[in-house]
């Protein structure tokens, strides 16, 4: 059932066992939740989300690897503790560096990806593989002085086959949009 259209501010919605009210702007809700629930797990410190903003909205800090303060931020420190850094060790901790990153989720005994730690990162890879290319050099190079069995510059010379010349860029990547890392504290 979609929200009641014109609002006017304070205006009052259940849907479900939540309330939302219309602050004049948005619908916001009203719910609140035990510690520990999982109903508002969307809103407990440490939860992850991607900005459409270069600044971190209300209640989020950048996910830059920063050490903050465990006082000042001691719910995401109850939360995460030093698993993405100690920080100093006694007053600061680190919250995750998502900069650039793409995130993957955690095997949790899957089999997928074994002997991984919770938190832990990763470099870059491309799997292990090779590319070959074959002609009839004898046929290429008749009668126009070349050598029949050369290789492209740089590659090894089997007679006639060889591999592909390099290609690509600095890094394996898919088609991506930048967006800022954020997390709840």
């Amino acid at each position: 059932m979609p929200y009641p259209l014109n609002p006017t501010t304070g205006d009052e919605y259940i849907l479900g066992s939540k309330t939302w009210t219309y602050d004049g702007t948005n619908w916001v809700n009203q719910a609140t939740f035990a510690s520990g629930s999982s109903a508002g797990v969307a809103n407990s410190p440490g939860t992850l989300i991607y900005h459409s903003a270069n600044t971190a909205p209300t209640g989020y800090i950048k996910a830059n690897g920063a050490a903050v303060s465990r006082t000042t931020y001691a719910d995401l420190f109850t939360a995460i503790g030093t698993t993405y850094g100690a920080g100093d060790g006694s007053s600061t901790f680190n919250v995750p560096d998502l900069r650039g990153e793409f995130m993957r989720g955690w095997d949790d005994s899957r089999g997928i990806d074994t002997s991984r730690a919770f938190g832990s990162a990763q470099t870059d890879e491309f799997k292990s593989h090779s590319h070959d290319g074959y002609s009839n050099l004898n046929l290429l190079y008749s009668g126009g002085g070349g050598r029949p069995n050369d290789a492209p510059s740089g590659k090894a010379n089997s007679g006639r086959a060889w591999e592909t010349l390099d290609t690509g860029g600095t890094e394996t990547r898919p088609r991506n949009i930048a967006f800022l890392a954020c997390i709840k504290y």
